[in-house]
C-alpha cells in the first residue's frame, strides 16, 4: 500500500504542475519544434548543392619573392 500512496501523491503532484506551467511547456515545445525544423531543413538543403572542394595547393619559393 505505501508504494500506492507514493505514486499516486507523485501523480497528483505531476498534474498539479503541468496544469500550473502549461504555457511555458507549450512555448517551450513550440520553440523546440521550430529549431529543429529549420536545422534538419538547412541540413537537407546543404546536402543537396554540392560544391566543389577547395584545393590549396602547397606555394613555391618563387610566387613568394617581389
Amino acid at each position: 500500500m505505501f508504494f500506492k500512496e507514493k505514486i499516486s501523491n507523485f501523480n497528483n503532484q505531476n498534474k498539479e504542475w503541468i496544469a500550473e506551467h502549461r504555457k511555458d511547456i507549450i512555448i517551450f515545445s513550440l520553440i523546440f519544434l521550430i529549431s529543429s525544423l529549420s536545422f534538419g531543413l538547412g541540413y537537407l538543403v546543404n546536402r543537396e548543392s554540392n560544391h566543389a572542394p577547395i584545393i590549396i595547393e602547397k606555394c613555391s619559393d618563387t610566387a613568394l619573392s617581389y
